[in-house]
């Protein structure tokens, strides 16, 4: 009999990697598989769109308002998270205040989940925690969470998003049958918070079948370098990179920031690179097919991991940076946290790693790079064999279907 799995999450598919290599891993591998969302992301729907005409056998499942298709609803939700907040402050967690106060589509997406009978339910961002845990009980099924990030430490220990990301994780967390965590890190953060717990580490790995194959002609100068997110922003360490690329000759060095971008942030970085007077070397691009990001990131040498470690959460991810750069054949030069140099340490001779809150140790790197290109060729080409021979998808989805196997063969 075909076994039915259910993927929930808080957020929508194409803002979420991780969730479409599991959900279409499922589908490819014969799981009748349905994808419960929330339209949060505007960006992504032509992507949402490109991702369901692929893969029409998946049923996806829209939870709550389009913030533009439905407006009145979607403001009605915001309206009521509000208010949830406010009650959290009053009275506490009382009528799962805490959830409703941070998931703006909690309500239903619960409902949503609850009505679709699956053998497995799976949820993605911490909104779908309650959803997975009472719909498997609902259905006598099981429950698994994965761990993208270590949620409490999204925010400061005592701040009032800890105390709720508290109760909510001590309240259902302890009722999945397992779990999966995005970084050696998280897992075993949430490890020492619930030991009963099985953690299983799945890597943010990409498909080697976006590689265009290793590119040997980029010219020496400038030194490119390229840094992406779903969202260019403050405080993410780009400050610190245009500072470092200030302090070298100018045209020696340029930066691609891709990503979606508000006019007051580009003003923002237009500002400093102005300051540090390298203008028309520091260049933005709007997003990209996950598929196509590979591809643009090859015409660059070097992918940049430019994490500051503000919170814990922060020193315990890996980015999905990282594995695209992998399969680009970049040389990464990545921040110290904890994440990315146990990273750095454990697949040695693809990259540096500085200090983010240190440009001219930053600075002293790339000019390394432009001192030494025997180096750079070295370790971008040590990148794109890990990428091809390890740190891929097609490596680490045996790893996943082995877990999902083995959840359905224990009782």
């Amino acid at each position: 009999m075909v076994k039915k799995i259910t993927i929930v999450s808080s957020g929508q598919p194409s803002a979420n990697p991780r969730l479409i290599k599991e959900a279409t891993t499922l589908a490819d591998n014969s799981f009748d598989v349905t994808v419960v969302y929330c339209p949060l992301s505007p960006w992504a729907d032509v992507y949402d769109l490109k991702l369901f005409n692929r893969y029409p056998a998946i049923k996806w499942l829209q939870a709550g308002a389009h913030p533009t298709n439905q407006k009145f609803t979607y403001l009605y939700a915001r309206l009521r998270k509000k208010y949830y907040q406010a009650i959290y402050k009053i009275t506490g967690n009382q009528w799962n205040a805490g959830l409703r106060s941070i998931t703006l589509f909690s309500q239903e997406l619960e409902s949503k989940a609850k009505k679709i009978k699956a053998d497995l339910y799976i949820g993605h961002n911490l909104g779908s925690l309650p959803a997975v845990v009472n719909a498997a009980k609902l259905h006598n099924a099981k429950a698994v969470f994965d761990f993208e990030d270590f949620h409490r430490g999204e925010d400061h220990e005592g701040s009032l998003h800890w105390k709720i990301v508290q109760h909510i994780e001590d309240a259902f967390v302890p009722f999945l049958s397992r779990a999966t965590a995005a970084s050696p890190l998280i897992a075993l953060a949430y490890q020492a918070l619930y030991p009963s717990l099985e953690i299983t580490v799945i890597n943010n790995c990409f498909t080697k079948m976006y590689s265009i194959g290793y590119k040997d002609d980029l010219p020496v100068k400038p030194l490119s370098m390229f840094w992406f997110s779903q969202t260019i922003g403050k405080f993410r360490g780009i400050e610190n990179v245009i500072e470092a690329m200030g302090m070298l000759p100018k045209g020696q060095v340029s930066l691609s920031l891709l990503g979606n971008c508000s006019n007051e942030i580009k003003d923002y970085f237009s500002g400093i690179i102005s300051k540090y007077n390298i203008e028309g070397y520091v260049h933005f691009f709007n997003t990209v097919e996950e598929k196509d990001l590979v591809a643009v990131a090859a015409k660059h040498q070097i992918g940049i991991a430019s994490e500051v470690p503000h919170i814990i959460n922060r020193e315990y991810c890996l980015t999905n940076k990282l594995f695209i750069y992998l399969i680009a054949g970049n040389a990464i030069i990545c921040s110290n946290t904890k994440a990315q140099s146990l990273f750095s340490e454990t697949n040695d001779n693809i990259g540096l790693v500085y200090d983010p809150n240190n440009a001219e140790n930053l600075a002293k790197i790339l000019e390394r790079y432009l001192k030494e290109p025997e180096l750079l060729s070295f370790h971008r080409k040590n990148a794109y064999e890990l990428g091809q021979t390890t740190l891929n998808w097609e490596h680490e989805r045996t790893f996943f279907l082995n877990y999902i196997n083995e959840l359905f063969s224990t009782n």
